[in-house]
């Protein structure tokens, strides 16, 4: 196969598998590493405290589901990324696809074999609290170890996670995730 063709074929397919790659890689290690995002403090924007978003006393902050999503994305556990989404929950990855449930979020994690070998690590830019049951969290990720055809590349970008509260716990209703710069 000439170099033409292959390039022709592995452009269009890296950029379909890294953006749901790095989407549901936002913010993670592999097991047992701290990512930078649980040793410092969540950035929050100085909107946050104007909507009165501060959580009240005890109650989990929105963006404890993002920790929780890069802890179990490098844990390796498909069915465990897939609840912290809401049951209709929706994924837009970088391509525009939009993947619709928690069951079709983990079916596509699970055949695509997303979790192998690869290390996610995130920030938290902002978290804005519109309500008290909702929550929209943003941020930047970078996906390391994203195998094509033997080559070992990587996936930059941002991220728009919006949140409802169900049953006391934070759920992803939709998340969007991008490549490159917000600006």
């Amino acid at each position: 196969m000439s170099r033409k063709k292959i390039a022709g074929w592995l452009v269009p397919s890296f950029l379909v598998f890294v953006p749901v790659v790095a989407f549901l890689m936002s913010g993670q290690w592999r097991k047992g590493l701290v990512t930078e995002y649980e040793q410092t403090p969540t950035a929050r924007s100085p909107r946050t405290a104007e909507e009165g978003s501060s959580p009240a006393q005890g109650e989990t902050p929105p963006d404890d589901t993002v920790k929780k999503l890069v802890r179990t994305w490098n844990q390796g556990k498909v069915e465990n990324i897939a609840s912290l989404f809401a049951a209709d929950g929706t994924l837009i990855i970088p391509t525009g696809t939009s993947i619709q449930s928690r069951s079709e979020i983990e079916k596509m994690i699970a055949e695509k074999g997303l979790l192998k070998e690869t290390t996610l690590s995130n920030t938290v830019d902002e978290i804005a609290r519109p309500d008290a049951e909702t929550a929209i969290v943003k941020g930047t990720y970078q996906l390391e170890g994203i195998k094509i055809l033997g080559f070992s590349t990587s996936a930059t970008g941002f991220y728009v996670l919006r949140q409802i509260k169900q049953e006391g716990r934070w759920l992803i209703s939709r998340a969007e995730v991008n490549r490159g710069n917000k600006d």
